[in-house]
């Protein structure tokens, strides 16, 4: 019973730091994937001023992404990715005119991802990058009985940041983001605020 106790004792003393180099258990380097969903609002002067005269305003939307990433050690990744941060909208009528107005945005981008991990798999972190975005601006509207319907088509780069948090099982991600994207165009400002939540595969 002894000899049991103590081969038992000492398989454990063995076993132990290959279990803490599993790399099944908290990956803390390589490629990984994802994907997640979530919700969009948009902070913008004219949409805001359309609401004060009496428009009818939506400036939220579901929006969603795709991302890539390498991390290199526990605490650094970069991060490529596909962002839809859906469509913000105005809206009017008076007598026989009607006007909409509909602006819709999406990028690809690329950050620099610092992370902090915590304990079991759970780890916070932020983000600092760029986005290359493609905003679609329609009008469709009908005016002392002409119709107009006119479309503008716009792209830039500029900046987003992001915080959240990160549980890993074996090599599953679940995680929970918010992101600021400071979009400017033309002078005016556009800012995007995205809650999402994602899950990914490290390999």
């Amino acid at each position: 019973m002894k000899r049991l106790i103590a081969t038992a004792a000492l398989a454990t003393l063995v076993a132990g730091p290959a279990f803490a180099q599993d790399p099944w258990v908290g990956p803390h380097e390589g490629p990984y994937l994802g994907a997640g969903i979530g919700h969009a609002t948009l902070d913008n002067e004219t949409l805001d001023w359309l609401e004060r005269i009496g428009a009818n305003t939506d400036d939220s939307d579901t929006g969603y992404k795709l991302f890539a990433g390498y991390q290199f050690n526990p605490n650094v990744a970069v991060e490529a990715g596909y962002v839809d941060l859906g469509e913000a909208s105005a809206s009017g009528a008076s007598g026989g005119d009607r006007a909409r107005l509909t602006l819709g945005m999406e990028g690809v981008t690329a950050a620099l991802v610092g992370k902090l991990p915590i304990a079991n798999g759970f780890s916070v972190h932020g983000k600092l990058g760029m986005i290359a975005y493609d905003a679609d601006l329609d009008l469709d509207a009908e005016i002392d009985g002409q119709s107009y319907d006119v479309s503008a088509d716009e792209d830039g780069t500029d900046p987003f940041y992001g915080i959240g948090a990160e549980y890993a099982i074996q090599r599953l991600l679940i995680r929970g983001e918010y992101e600021r994207y400071d979009i400017s165009e033309s002078g005016e400002d556009f800012e995007i605020d995205l809650f999402s939540a994602s899950v990914g595969y490290h390999f």
